[in-house]
């Protein structure tokens, strides 16, 4: 089975220039947007080249990702006609400004009547959006994961992303993605020069249990990697205890094997088994 994204990286669908520069990264996915990053002016174009990449696009193991506009607009609508008709479709539609479990469902019967073969992905970015997180993470079997938008979260509580305090969001995105069997990927990092603070919010992210992360830089990437990638020895720690627990060897490195510890054992050695 094919490892579930950690890394995604967003990049403009009005640079078709940067399609394939994005691919060539170690990103696992790469969010071609269409909304927040292109004019408006721009979009009915930028949507042109995105249905172009996919449809000439060799397959690779990088994942890709549209973000299209809110299905509360008219181009959003028009956005998702033209994904899900196209001939190639995307790994996974990124749907923007969730905030009702009915917004996926009204998406995931477009799809189906299409044929369209694209899971979905919910960006959560309002305060109803996260309110409602337990709801929208259970609302589809095509979900694949919740996106954290602090951005716009922030905006919306009246704050500066770079100094709010988002850790009820964080944890409320976290928690209901756990319950409904899906993964949380944590809202990128906008202050591109300061690496430390990066560190810091990804660790964050992750000890609440996101993940990944998206990113909206490519020198963002290696961070992010080290940081939500498991590590060897995380790897060799999860195989001695998914070995023990098939031979019925209770105890590794001094810790008695639970049917927790197999559960985490299971995730870093598996991935694509929380799908």
């Amino acid at each position: 089975m094919t490892p579930l994204p950690r890394t995604w990286m967003f990049t403009p669908g009005s640079r078709p220039d940067r399609f394939d520069k994005a691919v060539a990264t170690s990103a696992d996915a790469i969010i071609l947007d269409l909304e927040d990053a292109v004019l408006e002016a721009e979009k009915p174009q930028a949507r042109d080249h995105v249905l172009a990449f996919l449809k000439q696009r060799a397959r690779s193991s990088t994942r890709i990702v549209v973000r299209i506009n809110s299905i509360r607009r008219r181009v959003g609508i028009e956005d998702l006609i033209a994904l899900t008709g196209a001939e190639q479709a995307p790994d996974y539609i990124l749907l923007p400004k969730v905030e009702e479990p009915a917004d996926l469902g009204m998406v995931a019967d477009v799809m189906t009547d299409a044929g369209c073969g694209s899971q979905l992905i919910a960006l959560l970015e309002s305060a109803r959006g996260v309110a409602n997180a337990a709801a929208i993470a259970s609302a589809s079997p095509r979900l694949g994961g919740v996106m954290f938008g602090a951005a716009d979260y922030a905006a919306d509580l009246g704050l500066q992303v770079q100094t709010m305090r988002a850790d009820h969001a964080r944890g409320t995105i976290a928690n209901a993605c756990a319950a409904a069997g899906i993964i949380a990927i944590d809202s990128p990092h906008f202050s591109l020069d300061d690496m430390d603070s990066l560190e810091t919010e990804s660790r964050m992210a992750r000890s609440i249990g996101f993940f990944g992360k998206a990113l909206v830089h490519p020198k963002q990437l290696p961070m992010i990697e080290a940081v939500f990638n498991p590590t060897p020895q995380e790897r060799a720690l999860a195989e001695r205890i998914l070995q023990s627990s098939a031979t019925g060897v209770s105890i590794v490195e001094g810790k008695m094997v639970d049917v927790a510890m197999v559960r985490w054992a299971q995730r870093i050695a598996q991935p694509a088994s929380t799908a």
